[in-house]
């Protein structure tokens, strides 16, 4: 099975590192899904990804929890930033 990466930024990076490999990189799933395996990981990722404000991004563009992410596409997790 291929394995698809998972780019993570800022907290969400924190918790598992910048880059994770998740199983399904041979089939198309939508963003809900891969979300929703990732929180399967850890409960701190889980309580970071819960919030909507935690954006993904596909190839470049940035990318509903319904849009279908294909064969060997990787996924961004962006999560909110603060700052002053």
């Amino acid at each position: 099975m291929t394995q698809r990466a998972i780019t993570l930024y800022g907290k969400l990076a924190d918790v598992l590192g910048a880059q994770v490999l998740v199983d399904g990189g041979d089939s198309r799933e939508p963003v809900a899904a891969i979300r929703a395996r990732l929180a399967a990981f850890d409960s701190r990722l889980a309580d970071l990804l819960s919030d909507r404000r935690v954006r993904a991004c596909v190839a470049g563009t940035m990318a509903a929890d319904d849009m279908e992410v294909g064969p060997g596409q990787g996924v961004e997790f962006i999560p909110v930033v603060s700052g002053g």
